[in-house]
């Protein structure tokens, strides 16, 4: 057969898919994480922040009650600092304690206090003593209601700064006016952005295994329908497998493996049951047979195994180069998915009863072919190198564990008892 020139890529189908699908579960990941991880994360975190009303740092309102003394502040777990000052200056003193800063909030009773506040809920009433205008002199004085607080402890490591700070009196530690209202809020289109992020990441790890699982399972299908599955189909494949493994060589661009890398599982038609190895097939049957359909195929396998073809044959070698391709034929069939497995196994047995009556053995039938194969190459000008390489394949062939030369000669080629052995076997096994 010539070479035939089909241009196609190195990718599979299954390939191409398994790359959509990886691409598909990064997207997927990514929209999930932006759309519905992130803003849930989100949420989440300000649902911890206790920024209702009545929470500490939230306005004053009815929920606690108000004081105006630390004693006062001691005795209630929550208050509302009523506090009257002079010169609106002092507010805004303070100092650090540690790595924080604290206002200073000087009471009534004289207590001087570290505190945190949430400014933004403060109320603020200037006292005018009688006089018809504000001015904001020193001896002016306002009355500050405070948002909801509440003493707290020293944190943890600041106990030593706050002993030592000499701008407030009450020590055991500060009062607390901010609450969470004094945490930065979670910054949304940044918990987004990383959930998107995780999301593409966790999808492309789902990718990667969704593929490789696709990948695997897709393989072994192909090789199960590529592969003879009982010693019927592998004795059908014997008749043809030095043009199976040859034709295996051929890459997707028309050209011929080394001889030595003759190593491959030896399949029907001489390729996997693939898309790649269907449009392979199909290519080569138009290009190097003028086949372009199962009609075509059908009749110049009767042509060569029961018509003219096979009854003007002279020698052994023409016989086997008639009947062998005829087989051969019915496997690309099954390949180009024009045939059945059924159907390929059954119309190839009435091919391997006509060889298996014409020929002695294993031995007689391969030699002879090879004889036909090799006169055909060198009539039809190809290169001695082809010639060598069926050699080399006919030579791997009768030494490999798996080759179906080495079934009987007389197996029973009759698919239909085959057939029903494999029903039994099934029946015994439920």
């Amino acid at each position: 057969m010539a070479v035939t020139r089909v241009k196609l890529g190195h990718s599979t189908l299954r390939e191409k898919l398994g790359a959509l699908l990886f691409l598909a579960c990064i997207l997927v990941g990514s929209v999930i994480g932006a759309g519905v991880v992130g803003p849930m994360q989100y949420q989440a975190q300000m649902d911890a922040l206790d920024l209702s009303p009545g929470s500490v740092g939230s306005a004053a309102d009815h929920s606690a009650p108000e004081v105006s003394t630390l004693a006062e502040m001691q005795a209630n777990e929550r208050f509302i600092l009523v506090n009257e000052e002079f010169g609106d200056w002092q507010r805004s003193t303070g100092a650090m304690v540690g790595d924080t800063y604290y206002n200073k909030i000087t009471l009534t009773d004289g207590t001087i206090l570290a505190a945190r506040i949430n400014f933004d809920s403060e109320q603020t009433e200037y006292i005018q003593d009688g006089n018809t205008e504000i001015t904001l002199w020193s001896d002016d004085h306002v009355l500050v209601t405070y948002p909801i607080g509440t003493l707290r402890p020293w944190p943890e490591g600041v106990e030593q700064a706050a002993a030592a700070a000499d701008w407030f009196t009450y020590k055991d530690g500060y009062v607390d006016m901010e609450g969470d209202f004094g945490i930065e809020p979670p910054d949304k289109d940044s918990i987004v952005r990383d959930a998107q992020l995780k999301g593409s990441a966790i999808g492309m790890a789902a990718g990667i295994l969704l593929v490789l699982v696709m990948m695997f399972r897709g393989d072994k299908k192909e090789r199960n329908a590529s592969t003879p599955k009982n010693d019927l189909e592998r004795w059908i494949l014997g008749t043809y497998a030095n043009w199976a493994q040859f034709f295996h060589q051929l890459n997707y661009k028309g050209k011929l493996a080394e001889p030595d890398t003759i190593h491959s599982p030896l399949y029907f038609g001489g390729k996997r049951k693939d898309n790649d190895g269907k449009k392979f097939t199909i290519e080569t049957l138009k290009d190097s047979w003028d086949i372009k359909n199962l009609q075509d195929l059908l009749e110049t396998v009767d042509y060569m195994s029961r018509g003219p073809g096979l009854q003007n044959c002279t020698t052994q070698a023409d016989r086997a180069w008639e009947l062998c391709r005829s087989t051969q034929l019915l496997g690309m069939a099954y390949i180009a998915g024009w045939l059945s497995r059924e159907d390929m196994v059954e119309r190839s047995c009435a091919v391997c009863r006509t060889i298996q009556s014409t020929f002695q053995g294993w031995e007689e039938l391969t030699q002879s072919y090879l004889d036909g194969c090799i006169q055909w190459t060198l009539q039809s000008g190809l290169p001695m190198s082809r010639a060598d390489m069926r050699r080399s394949i006919h030579d791997n062939l009768c030494r490999r564990a798996d080759s179906p030369y080495r079934l009987p000669w007389d197996l029973q080629l009759d698919a239909g008892a085959w057939a029903r052995r494999a029903a039994a076997a099934a029946d015994l096994e439920r």
